[in-house]
């Protein structure tokens, strides 16, 4: 890695003793090209997660998977997405050094999110990189068997609601996050995080105390909330009505667990404005992540049900409103969250 750790990858040299040399010539440049993909993802983390601190790391075939361990893993197979997993558990699993027991959901999601963000990243897709984790956590919810996330990880009742809540539920903590506190202030969070509590042993307050420092904001709901209880956010545009000077905006809150919300207005022009509404127990409010015109309106109490704006725009000049275009707000029922002149 350029000004970083050297890369070992050991593995047999051929795929086995009935291989075609067409096999075999597959499973040693599969191989190869992981090596390459081992080097990009490691500077990718160095740069968004906070540097590797040690001279080497090794991909060692062999296990029925993947394992990992300090400075390296074991890996079945020549798989990226395995190996970019694996990777990144010595940031969380390693060098952080959460206790996994106890916050499993630090080390496996964590991990996760830094899987999904850095193979999208090397591979430019578009869209929401976290949209499995998030198809995961609504899975769980949907089943109605999900436990919290404070839950120790011997002791959950059975697997599916353990992996939802470390692997799925803890990248969505993370990605969500972003959205309460804005991009800006996440990214810069999660280096400080790493700077400031590598080889420390962090715990989950630790974690949220540096997110508030780095955000100005009170953040202790959104852990009570979403890791310590199961209670789900869902909102709704209830009603849209309006006059010849402006549009009146109605919203639900029908889940148990309050959010600030970014309204997402969309102009018969084709020109858009946020409407953000933040969540008074924040204490605070979130920057402008983009070039987009925000309008910024009153607190959202976090113990009302329903809210009411205005667009000063006549109802005839308004294409869509919608709840959250980022796709970060973790809505387990998405379908009343567009109001749209199409439909």
């Amino acid at each position: 890695v350029p000004g970083g750790a050297k890369i070992h990858v050991l593995y047999q040299s051929k795929v086995d003793e009935n291989g075609t040399d067409e096999d075999n010539e597959k499973y040693l440049k599969a191989w190869e090209a992981l090596a390459e993909q081992i080097v990009k993802a490691m500077e990718y983390g160095n740069k968004h997660f906070g540097k590797y601190p040690y001279p080497q790391f090794s991909a060692i075939q062999g296990g029925d998977g993947a394992m990992e361990y300090p400075m390296g893993t074991f890996l079945r197979g020549a798989s990226t997405g395995s190996m970019t997993h694996e990777l990144f558990h010595s940031w969380y699993q390693n060098v952080l050094a959460t206790n996994e027991s106890l916050y499993e959901w630090m080390d496996e999601g964590f991990t996760s999110f830094a899987t999904s963000e850095t193979r999208s990243a090397l591979s430019n897709r578009e869209g929401n990189p976290h949209a499995g984790s998030y198809r995961g956590y609504y899975g769980i919810v949907a089943s109605g068997i999900e436990e919290p996330m404070t839950t120790h990880a011997d002791h959950y009742h059975t697997n599916a609601a353990y992996g939802r809540a470390a692997y799925s539920k803890g990248a969505v903590f993370l990605y969500q996050l972003s959205y309460i506190i804005g991009d800006e202030a996440f990214r810069k969070g999660m280096l400080k995080y790493h700077e400031t509590w590598k080889l420390k042993h962090p715990t989950d307050l630790d974690f949220i105390r540096l997110m508030e420092r780095e955000s100005g904001m009170v953040l202790d709901w959104y852990y009570e909330y979403f890791v310590q209880t199961t209670k789900t956010i869902d909102y709704s545009i209830s009603a849209v009505t309006g006059n010849e000077t402006s549009t009146t905006v109605e919203l639900s809150r029908i889940g148990l667990m309050p959010m600030p919300l970014d309204v997402m207005v969309e102009y018969a022009d084709g020109s858009t404005e946020i409407f953000y509404i933040p969540l008074r127990i924040m204490r605070g409010e979130k920057p402008a992540e983009n070039d987009t015109e925000r309008t910024i309106l009153e607190d959202w109490t976090w113990v009302t049900p329903a809210y009411t704006f205005e667009i000063p725009e006549m109802e005839s000049n308004i294409k869509s409103i919608t709840i959250d275009a980022s796709q970060r707000l973790a809505d387990i029922d998405q379908t009343n969250n567009v109001f749209s002149k199409e439909d």
